[in-house]
């Protein structure tokens, strides 16, 4: 079997912008059944081989950016690189398990292509196919497993066949990125990368965790492509910082599989309106849009008896630079504004629609986008739509509001996503 050193490339380039899963109880009444995706085929051969549990070894970087512990046969090799640092851990296998922990975020779904990228620009090498296996929370930080099938010509014209099994982990602090590149040994890579992600840390006291955490799985038309993570915390003077980033790995039908990586950081002020707002797109790796909203500071005292609020934005977009103000009447929604506003929609006797300022710049940048959510009761007690002026969103909600699942039309397909880890519940 052929290896190709392709992990070599990703000590920087997959740095981007910016274990247990619990599963609620379902939405009533239950979203629609997903189309049925069939399962793998029992592994047999090669890839059905697994290793024992192996001997942990106590990891420390030189610098003292890390510490944690890994199964391996031996000591793991670091090498220091610009903003990560390589783990090389040996496993006893014909291909040594490669890992990297970054000092910044990183975008995952662009650092999983980066690798299948990287496989394919090998002579003799075609990637089959691009497959999302599982997204789970391991310490506290969504983590996603990828399997990447690819074949290789060899002299002769013979062909082989290759398995390179992928894990980001996309903590806030010692993001994760791990590849072995041979056939099975599957759940032994999930064992040992998931138990690597859960030791790693920074030296010191413990860092103050996220008051709330909440996951979704994004399928498209069934299949697994993505998750959404969202944290909240508390800041002082009872300020309140949450951060949705979201990872989604697309069909393309040309070029190959499309990453998009998004970061949403929304900073409110006690009485739970917008203060800032910050958002980060990137496709395929590629930074492709940042913007930063700021609320204008109101006059004292008011000079009308119900002002417009006034906002500011400053970014690029591309290598367009993106500067201005505008204002809402309703002043910008945050996402705790539109739970508060789902939950009135549907109490007993709530109202049948209602409509909100939100801001997505990625479609207008220069003025809010009205969002209009309406009751669905024909499609249950808890249905609504999320709309608009180009799109309509499917909705379930909790009894707290909380958004549990949604679907909405790409061009590539059915998005649908689930809720399926929080803390605390909806």
């Amino acid at each position: 079997m052929r290896r190709f050193a392709l992990l070599l490339c990703l000590t920087s380039a997959c740095a981007g912008p910016s274990v247990t899963t619990v599963r609620p109880k379902q939405p009533v009444p239950e979203p629609p059944p997903a189309a049925k995706v069939p399962p793998p085929p029992t592994p047999t051969g090669p890839f059905a081989r697994e290793l024992a549990p192996l001997p942990r070894q106590r990891v420390s970087s030189a610098e003292g950016i890390f510490t944690a512990e890994v199964e391996a046969t031996s000591a793991p090799r670091l090498t220091r690189h610009e903003g990560s640092t390589r783990l090389e851990i040996p496993l006893g296998t014909e291909a040594t398990l490669s890992c990297f922990v970054y000092e910044r975020p990183i975008d995952a779904a662009g650092a999983v292509l980066a690798v299948a990228k990287a496989a394919q620009g090998h002579k003799g090498v075609t990637v089959r196919s691009m497959v999302p296996t599982e997204v789970t929370v391991v310490a506290d930080a969504p983590v996603m497993f990828v399997d990447v099938d690819y074949e290789v010509v060899a002299s002769g014209d013979s062909v082989s066949a290759g398995r390179l099994k992928l894990m980001v982990s996309a903590s806030p602090e010692l993001p994760l990125l791990c590849a072995h590149d041979e056939p099975g040994y599957a759940r032994t890579f999930h064992r040992v990368t998931t138990g690597l992600a859960a030791t790693l840390k920074v030296p010191g006291p413990a860092r103050t965790p996220a008051r709330t955490k909440a996951l979704r799985v994004l399928k498209l038309d069934g299949r697994l492509a993505g998750f959404d993570w969202r944290t909240e915390q508390r800041l002082e003077g009872g300020s309140r910082r949450t951060e949705v980033s979201t990872s989604l790995l697309l069909p393309k039908a040309t070029n190959g599989p499309h990453a998009e990586d998004r970061t949403i950081t929304t900073v409110t002020d006690e009485e739970g309106r917008l203060k800032e707002q910050r958002h980060a797109h990137a496709e395929d790796g590629r930074l492709t849009l940042q913007v930063t909203l700021r609320r204008e500071r109101e006059p004292q005292p008011p000079t009308r008896a119900a002002p417009e609020t006034a906002y500011r934005y400053e970014g690029r977009q591309g290598s367009r630079a993106l500067k201005g103000t505008f204002t809402s009447k309703r002043g910008l929604a945050t996402e705790d504004t539109v739970h508060d506003t789902v939950r009135d929609l549907l109490r007993p006797g709530g109202p049948a629609e209602a409509v909100l300022d939100v801001y997505r710049p990625a479609d207008v940048h220069s003025a809010p986008t009205e969002l209009v959510l309406r009751r669905v009761p024909s499609a249950g007690p808890r249905a609504l739509t999320l709309t608009t002026s180009d799109a309509t969103e499917e909705a379930r909600a909790a009894e707290s509001g909380t958004l549990e699942w949604t679907k909405r039309a790409l061009p590539e397909g059915q998005l649908t996503s689930e809720l399926i880890h929080g803390s605390p519940p909806p």
